[in-house]
C-alpha cells in the first residue's frame, strides 16, 4: 500500500489549504477560540505494551558410573543437561498491537514537538514517518496552523490507548484499531507573543478512534496511523 497525498477529511473540522483558499482561510481562523477547539483534538502519549519473552531452564546431574573393568582404574564422570528453554514469545496479533501502539505514542512526540515550535522548520517529513493520510495531511495542516495564527503548545498531550482489535488480513493491510481516553486538559494552547491562554472549547475527556495500517508495499513495510477520529460526543 502507498501513501496517499489527499483527502477529503479535516483535521479537527479545519479544512486543509487549497489553490486561491487564503482569504476564505484568514475568515475561517478569526476568531482563535473555535479554531483551536477544532484543531486541537488529538495526539498524545500513551501507555506502550510490553512482550518480554521469558526464558527458564533447569539442570540436571548424571550419576557416576558404578563400576569399571577390573585391572582399570575407575573415574566418576559429571555431566549436566539442561531442559528446553520456555518462552512467552508474542502471537503475530499480539505483535502486530505492540508495533502499532508504539507508532501511536512516535507520532504523538512528534506533533507535541512541532506544536511546541510550529514555525521552526518543516515538520512534515517527521511526522510521515509514523503516520499516512488522511492522518498525516491532516496533522501537517494543524502544526502549520499554530504556525500561522500564532499559536503555540504548552505541555504533552496524554491519552490512555488500548487494542480494540486486530485484523491482519484486512484488504487494506494488516491493520490495528485503538480506543483512546484524551485528556484535553493535559496541555493548553497560548499565544506566542502574549502568552494569553486559548480556551480549547472541548470537554475535558473523550474518546478517539485510531486506525494504524502496515504499509506492506512501502520499504520495510512500516505501521503507519492513517486515521484518528475526535469523539468529542463520546465523553470517556
Amino acid at each position: 500500500m502507498a501513501r496517499t497525498t489527499e483527502s477529503s477529511a479535516a483535521w479537527d473540522g479545519v479544512p486543509p489549504p487549497t489553490a486561491g483558499s487564503h482569504s476564505r482561510a484568514r475568515a475561517w481562523f478569526a476568531d482563535p477560540a473555535r479554531t483551536v477547539a477544532m484543531i486541537r483534538r488529538r495526539w498524545v502519549a500513551g501507555v506502550l505494551l510490553a512482550l518480554l519473552p521469558l526464558v527458564g531452564c533447569t539442570a540436571g546431574e548424571a550419576s557416576p558410573e558404578d563400576s569399571a573393568p577390573s585391572g582399570t582404574t575407575s573415574s566418576s564422570s559429571r555431566t549436566s543437561t539442561t531442559a528446553p528453554a520456555s518462552s512467552n514469545a508474542p502471537t503475530p496479533e499480539e505483535q502486530a498491537a505492540s508495533d502499532a501502539t508504539v507508532v501511536v505514542n512516535e507520532m504523538l512526540r512528534v506533533t507535541d514537538a512541532a506544536k511546541k515550535d510550529p514555525g521552526a522548520r518543516d515538520w512534515e517529513p517527521e511526522i510521515r514517518r509514523f503516520s499516512g493520510d488522511p492522518a498525516a495531511l491532516l496533522a501537517v495542516t494543524a502544526v502549520r496552523d499554530y504556525a500561522a495564527l500564532g499559536l503555540r503548545q504548552e505541555g504533552d498531550t496524554t491519552v490512555d490507548l488500548e487494542v480494540a482489535d486486530v485484523d491482519l488480513t484486512a484488504p487494506e493491510g494488516p491493520t490495528v484499531r485503538i480506543t483512546g481516553c484524551y485528556d484535553s486538559e493535559s496541555t493548553r494552547v497560548v499565544r506566542t507573543e502574549t502568552g494569553e491562554v486559548v480556551p480549547p472549547g472541548t470537554p475535558p475527556r473523550f474518546v478517539w478512534d485510531i486506525t494504524v495500517t502496515r504499509y506492506e508495499a512501502e520499504p520495510e513495510s512500516p505501521w503507519l496511523v492513517n486515521e484518528l477520529d475526535p469523539r468529542t460526543d463520546r465523553p470517556c
